[in-house]
């Protein structure tokens, strides 16, 4: 072994423990101070309680039968008797429904058709004629 490969040999731990110390300074640099973590971790705490409710809210009157086009309205009703009366987003959401009826799904009947018909008189002995004439 010759002088220049010793030099080498002794050269790279210290380059491999400046390299650590620079990754742990950048990594501290990097971490945001202990006073102001838990300010902005209440704000989003905060900010994603009110989402959950809000959603919770949603579902509790979709499943109780409001229309999803006027949910907006009923969101904001349900909102207020929540508030008010402190109850859970569910019998809120039923009350807006008992109060407020124009905000429920309206059920339609579907009308039904069959093609079983023997008179004279349906739409469908036109047809028949038209074809018993072949």
């Amino acid at each position: 072994m010759n002088n220049d490969d010793m030099i080498r040999q002794e050269s790279l731990p210290e380059s491999a423990e400046a390299v650590q110390l620079e990754e742990i300074e950048q990594a501290a640099a990097e971490v945001t101070p202990q006073e102001e973590a838990p300010a902005a971790q209440d704000e989003e705490i905060k900010a994603l309680r009110g989402e959950l409710m809000e959603l919770k809210l949603r579902l509790a009157l979709l499943t109780a039968g409001a229309a999803p086009e006027r949910l907006e309205e009923g969101m904001k009703l349900a909102a207020g008797i929540m508030v008010s009366d402190q109850i859970p987003p569910e019998s809120a959401a039923e009350e807006v429904l008992r109060e407020y009826p124009h905000i429920k799904l309206a059920k339609r009947t579907i009308p039904q058709f069959s093609a079983e018909s023997r008179g004279c008189g349906d739409g469908f002995a036109a047809i028949r004629g038209i074809f018993a004439k072949r």
